[in-house]
């Protein structure tokens, strides 16, 4: 008995030497393409609050393209925006938009958005947003989801009235009057702007 203990003490210290103890945890690296990033807004108009879409076709997204977890991969990351390059998809929408919102903004219609904190894991949790135009800085919750494929969808929601917007708010208005009634005959063009954030990162383990 004595010798069979020796023996499989013997092998099991050998065993930890050459390295068959436990497996070490694997480390695993998150990235994400920054071009894959895109921001969506929702405007409304009419009494019965009407949805309108839009995008930005010109927009720069930089910050780490990769990190320890996906958490530490959105703390760097930030979007600039040229409000003039405004989409909906409807030619003479654009340019209305452009001149009579955008054309508004002081000193320029270039937007700024940047992550100021995150809370939360890499599934769910929400990122405060640092929104910068018009001259004025806001801090912004976004409510962030992310599926099993890494897919990251993250919405807020501003009031134009805070970022300073009333002479762009009512220069649309103005200008879109008539197009803005709905069944009522009232002309209504809200002041909230929802805004959807996605991008996808993938995971890579080693």
């Amino acid at each position: 008995m004595r010798k069979a203990w020796r023996a499989a003490t013997v092998a099991f210290s050998l065993g930890l030497l050459l390295g068959s103890g436990p497996a070490a945890a694997e480390t695993c690296t998150y990235s994400v393409d920054p071009n894959g990033v895109s921001l969506v807004w929702t405007a409304f108009k009419f009494t019965e609050k009407t949805a309108v879409n839009g995008k930005f076709n010109t927009r720069t997204v930089s910050g780490p393209t990769s990190a320890s977890s996906p958490v530490e991969l959105a703390r760097g990351l930030s979007m600039e925006i040229d409000g003039a390059s405004v989409e909906t998809d409807n030619p003479a929408r654009n340019a209305t938009i452009g001149e009579f919102f955008f054309g508004k903004l002081k000193p320029s219609a270039q937007i700024r958005a940047s992550v100021a904190d995150v809370k939360g894991d890499d599934r769910k949790g929400t990122i405060d947003m640092k929104i910068t135009m018009n001259e004025v800085s806001r801090v912004v919750p976004f409510a962030y989801t992310v599926t099993p494929e890494g897919e990251v969808t993250a919405k807020g929601s501003i009031d134009m009235l805070d970022f300073a917007l009333k002479d762009a708010h009512d220069s649309i208005h103005q200008t879109c009057e008539e197009l803005h009634k709905g069944a009522d005959g009232v002309s209504k063009t809200w002041t909230d702007v929802d805004l959807t954030l996605t991008g996808k990162f993938t995971k890579s383990c080693a």
